[in-house]
């Protein structure tokens, strides 16, 4: 009985358009004065839907054991208050952020996400659950403990969720911001803003290298082994921290190339400050709809100047194009499972991409040039990027390929511009 209210002022929480002052500076407002009836509700004895709790774990192999716990002790926390305050964040559809109180004494915080539909999101963290598995199978994936951090994704309409915030972690384009701006190297407004002076190099030349060696040659060098050495002080915790970045880095490429993840601006992704990890949000652009857009993008994924700084002095050659070799014979070798999976993902009915837009392909042709592209990637040939189609590769040879055209001047030169390929 109280599972459809509680989900009802909810869904009205999304929604609740937050009062800015003079500045149109972002506020919080008062869960006690502006959705009296939510908190009246509390306690209520429905489960906190954190991704512990809805990820069941397996007894080990070939064992039934009569004990065993699925779940584990966080699916027994239940909802048992709302803290007052509820932020509103500054990014364009005003997301909301807010903390329930579990009846184990903690705080959950979870984004309230209006005008988005997150069940993609909610499969793309079932794809990636399962692709954990496979990565704990592997004896190499397993040594070098590589997985892909998930949070709990809970839609609540089609244009409304919940999404578990995944605590010690910022944006990638923040830090690099602040790091550029500690050394002189960055102004955030006027007329001299050093977007500004970027916009205009972009505006001057049309060729993508020129502007590269503009930008990321002379204006913006690579500084982001500096976040390394300011959170991770200590020499054991430094290489640990470059390690775990590196690793998560490369899971997180290739499986993005793969699926067709688009989008990875600085703000997709997140570095926690605690580990090291690197951490993928915003599944919006899946299946190469990258491709589709007004600026195709060119590049598998994410690799740019300041991303191979923080891989250490190998760049990519050393740890980095090792783990992407790991992955992709992961993937390669359970490509019956993963196509298996992706089929009933694109064929969703429910889903966006199913919707006919114009100068789109029918439902049925883009779901098949999806999956063909995916089964090809899985066999070794190089698709969706600006390279010339290829024969299949072996692992180390499909890494290399990738890993050159994700790092090529010309193609992160022709990138949308405020996709920030100097970043």
């Amino acid at each position: 009985g109280q599972f459809n209210p509680l989900i009802d002022q909810l869904i009205k929480l999304c929604f609740q358009a937050p009062n800015m002052d003079e500045r149109n500076k972002v506020k919080s407002f008062s869960v006690k004065t502006d959705f009296t009836s939510l908190k009246r509700m509390m306690p209520v004895g429905l489960m906190v839907p954190i991704q512990a709790a809805l990820s069941a774990t397996l007894p080990p192999s070939g064992r039934t054991d009569a004990a065993h716990q699925p779940f584990g002790p966080q699916a027994q926390v239940t909802i048992c208050g709302l803290e007052d305050e509820v932020e509103v964040m500054a990014s364009l559809q005003r997301p909301k952020k807010l903390s329930f109180l579990g009846s184990d004494g903690n705080s959950y915080t979870f984004l309230a996400k209006p005008k988005d539909d997150l069940r993609k999101d909610t499969r793309m963290m079932e794809f990636n659950l399962m692709l954990n598995r496979l990565l704990a199978k592997h004896p190499c994936s397993r040594r070098d403990l590589l997985y892909l951090r998930t949070f709990a994704v809970i839609p609540l309409t089609e244009e409304c969720g919940l999404v578990q915030w995944v605590p010690n972690t910022r944006g990638i384009r923040h830090i690099l911001q602040d790091l550029y701006e500690a050394s002189g190297k960055f102004v955030r407004r006027g007329s001299q803003s050093t977007h500004a002076k970027i916009k205009q190099v972009y505006d001057k030349s049309p060729d993508p290298v020129v502007r590269m060696e503009a930008v990321v040659g002379k204006m913006m060098p690579p500084v982001f082994h500096r976040w390394l050495l300011q959170t991770f002080s200590e020499p054991g915790a430094w290489v640990k921290g470059r390690t775990a970045f590196t690793h998560t880095a490369a899971v997180w490429s290739m499986v993005g190339h793969v699926v067709g993840l688009g989008d990875r601006h600085g703000e997709n992704l997140l570095l926690d400050g605690t580990s090291g990890d690197c951490v993928h949000v915003d599944f919006s652009c899946l299946f190469d709809k990258g491709l589709d857009l007004e600026c195709p993008e060119c590049v598998p994924f994410r690799c740019t100047q300041n991303m191979v700084d923080g891989f250490g002095v190998s760049g990519t050659e050393g740890v980095f194009i090792n783990m992407c070799e790991i992955v992709l014979t992961v993937l390669r070798e359970n490509k019956g499972t993963l196509m298996t999976v992706l089929e009933t993902f694109i064929h969703d009915p429910l889903l966006e991409w199913t919707q006919k837009k114009p100068n789109q392909p029918d439902t049925e042709t883009f779901s098949r040039r999806s999956l063909q592209r995916i089964s090809d990637r899985l066999e070794g040939k190089i698709v969706g990027v600006g390279a010339a189609p290829s024969l299949p590769l072996g692992p180390s040879g499909q890494a290399k390929r990738l890993v050159e055209e994700a790092t090529s001047w010309d193609n992160l030169g022709r990138m949308y511009i405020w996709w920030m390929p100097w970043f």
